[in-house]
């Protein structure tokens, strides 16, 4: 490690408030140790929920800081292999997984496979496996160097977006015939919009006046309406509510309108809140219930499905990709941003509310 290798710090206060600071010395590294060289990561409304569910589901946990008052907001990205005293992971190694806002991470790796390797440091059980394993570039037959900027921002968001929709269309959509949307505008809400084009619901977006145009030109929604026109919305079907905003009063909204026709609550992400509202006293009609990604994946791994989920959904994966940056029609412009400075700037417009949707952020780190 160097003088320059630094962390990006958030206030749990202020989600959009960040403090650099040196990332402290961890001196020679011990058995079975690797540090990792961080290269490009994507910052999205996704960082955002992480942080904000921090203490209630355990992210806070993951990169330890040593400080009550700051934790670092997981993303996700690719790295290298600086230094490695792991067998079967080689220096040079290029790997993408979970990470910290910071120049590097140093693991302890274990379950090394051909594949990819795991984090075995105790803080990172936190959090199901899933977000502990590292993926080796070199092994995966997706990875394609040119896209590694699509695959930031998207991986892990678009596998929240399908692992939902496999949810909740195995469960018959809980009796519902139409779901609405809130923050339509997330790269997580529209991947979902994407998934449901061949069921038979109807998909209805909810969005702020500033992006309304921008939702609409998607084409994935059957209709869309502003929040201000909640009511406007008949409540003459039963209703699913498929929540990626996470504001309260919002959803106080929503299930004072639709009434008895809300059939189900389902909290995916928290774009609007930066805290955990799960328990309303205020609110009537079905308790939400938060979708956790993670879980359906772990319990696809217990059932011995997991391998074949993961064939269907790479494949439609690939699809999704091929919309999103299709050049005839892209539905965002990928911009880079230089080191952890320009990511400051960027959480606190995540944070703020005012990043633009078109825009998918990705910021490389300067070696």
């Amino acid at each position: 490690m160097t003088d320059a290798d630094h962390r990006l710090m958030t206030r749990k206060a202020d989600l959009g408030e960040t403090l650099k600071s040196p990332i402290p010395d961890h001196g020679e590294l011990a058995e079975g140790e690797v540090l990792l060289a961080l290269d490009r990561f994507s910052l999205t409304t996704n960082n955002i929920t992480y942080a904000a569910y921090g203490d209630a589901i355990g992210y806070w946990k993951v990169f330890p800081t040593g400080r009550d008052d700051h934790g670092l907001m997981p993303v996700w990205g690719f790295a290298d292999v600086a230094a490695s005293r792991a067998e079967g992971v080689e220096v040079g190694a290029r790997v993408f997984g979970y990470f910290p806002m910071a120049d590097t991470l140093l693991v302890q790796a274990e379950k090394v496979s051909r594949g990819g390797f795991a984090d075995a440091s105790p803080w990172r059980k936190a959090v199901p496996d899933i977000y502990n394993r590292y993926v080796l570039c070199a092994a995966d037959r997706h990875y394609d160097p040119a896209l590694e900027n699509s695959e930031a921002i998207f991986r892990p968001l678009f596998v929240t977006s399908y692992t939902a929709v496999d949810f909740l269309r195995d469960a018959g959509f809980f009796g519902a015939r139409r779901i609405v949307v809130s923050s339509a505008s997330s790269k997580t809400a529209y991947g979902a919009a994407w998934c449901l084009e061949q069921d038979d619901v109807e998909v209805v977006a909810l969005t702020g006046a500033r992006n309304r145009a921008f939702v609409e030109s998607l084409g994935c929604y059957d209709v869309v309406h502003g929040y201000d026109d909640l009511e406007t919305i008949p409540a003459d079907v039963p209703t699913l509510y498929l929540d990626l905003a996470g504001d309260a009063a919002l959803r106080r909204q929503v299930h004072a309108h639709f009434g008895e026709q809300l059939t189900y609550d389902c909290l995916v992400g928290s774009t609007q809140s930066d805290s955990f509202t799960m328990n309303d006293p205020e609110l009537v009609g079905p308790k939400p219930v938060f979708f956790f990604a993670a879980t359906c994946l772990d319990q696809h791994r217990e059932r011995g499905t997991l391998h074949a989920f993961y064939e269907r959904f790479l494949a439609d994966q690939k699809t999704f990709f091929q919309r999103v940056i299709d050049p005839a029609s892209p539905w965002i412009r990928i911009v880079e941003h230089q080191g952890l400075d320009a990511a400051a700037k960027v959480v606190r417009a995540l944070a703020d509310g005012v990043s633009d949707p078109a825009e998918g952020a990705v910021v490389r780190i300067a070696r």
